[in-house]
């Protein structure tokens, strides 16, 4: 139950905790999380919990104000007596999953005061239930992880440059779906901040997923907006910059993901696409069938003018 309710109150931002300027929760409001606890209460709880909420309710403090106090109460009214082995077993089998980290750190957090392990065991465990993402990112910081609250800190910073750069690319897929006009594919620009690696002339081409993660690589601890190793996209204020290669808003050409990956130019593209103009050229030939329709042309004046003649001497007889 203070594992469940704990992860609750961390995601209920300043309404339950104090913030940092990022609005991401750094810790506990005591005397809100109290509050917010004694209303979850049923049954045999509710009735555990009903003198403090008279206290609350005639403006008095309870549990001194402490949350550590209120879960040792808790604990010692409704949990079992060898709660270090309940303890460890939850954490043998707690796993980030589909969990942000500091969602995962809540959980992680509340079942360790228990164990008895370590530190150097909890930073261990930790790490080792971490989604795959995380651990890919963390082989390549330079930042320090050596303990479990610079790991919690540096893996938090890790999963949300992953699930915003996963959010960018559902968008550009989205963009990319509709089909195109077939076009000439054009030159690559030689003038590029990357440098891919050689390539084999004889060796298979690579695959679109082994090629975008070569790019994450390089940009990780980067801004994709800009580049800038001391701020990330959402902070960087590329809402209005639109690159000049793919014509895309919200990043610059310095880190086109689309010049990375050598695809073709948005300007060349439409170049391509518009095609020469044919010119507008009066064309005479001189083919048999044209000299035909020529002679016919002139058979029938001959017969309109001879009709004229007719007519003019049968006017001339009648006068």
């Amino acid at each position: 139950f203070l594992a469940a309710f704990t992860l609750w109150a961390m995601s209920q931002g300043s309404t339950l905790n104090h913030v940092d300027a990022m609005g991401n929760a750094i810790s506990a409001r005591d005397d809100q999380w109290i509050r917010a606890v004694l209303s979850f209460m049923q049954d045999s709880a509710a009735l555990w919990a009903t003198p403090a909420m008279e206290e609350i309710m005639q403006g008095t403090t309870s549990f001194k104000g402490s949350w550590t106090e209120f879960r040792t109460q808790f604990k010692a009214r409704f949990e079992t007596v060898d709660e270090a082995v309940d303890a460890k077993e939850c954490l043998r089998t707690l796993w980030q999953g589909s969990m942000t980290v500091p969602e995962y750190a809540a959980q992680f957090n509340e079942l360790s005061t228990r164990t008895g392990y370590s530190k150097a065991d909890l930073r261990d465990r930790f790490y080792e239930h971490l989604a795959d993402s995380i651990k890919d990112e963390l082989v390549h910081t330079v930042r320090p992880i050596a303990s479990l609250e610079d790991l919690i800190m540096v893996s938090s910073d890790i999963d949300v440059r992953v699930r915003q750069r996963r959010a960018e690319r559902e968008r550009q897929h989205g963009r990319t779906t509709t089909p195109t006009t077939a076009a000439k594919p054009a030159v690559p620009l030689h003038t590029t901040p990357f440098t891919p690696p050689a390539r084999d002339p004889n060796a298979m081409d690579i695959d679109t997923t082994r090629t975008r993660e070569e790019f994450n690589r390089l940009m990780c601890g980067k801004c994709y907006g800009c580049g800038s190793t001391v701020h990330v996209k959402k902070d960087g204020g590329h809402d209005r910059d639109i690159c000049g290669y793919c014509r895309r808003v919200g990043h610059r050409e310095t880190v086109c993901m689309d010049k990375f990956l050598k695809k073709p130019s948005s300007q060349k593209l439409a170049a391509t696409e518009e095609g020469p103009e044919e010119p507008q050229v009066a064309v005479l030939t001189s083919t048999s069938a044209d000299a035909g329709a020529t002679n016919a042309l002139i058979a029938q004046l001959m017969e309109q003018q001879k009709a004229l003649a007719d007519q003019l001497a049968s006017l001339q007889k009648s006068f």
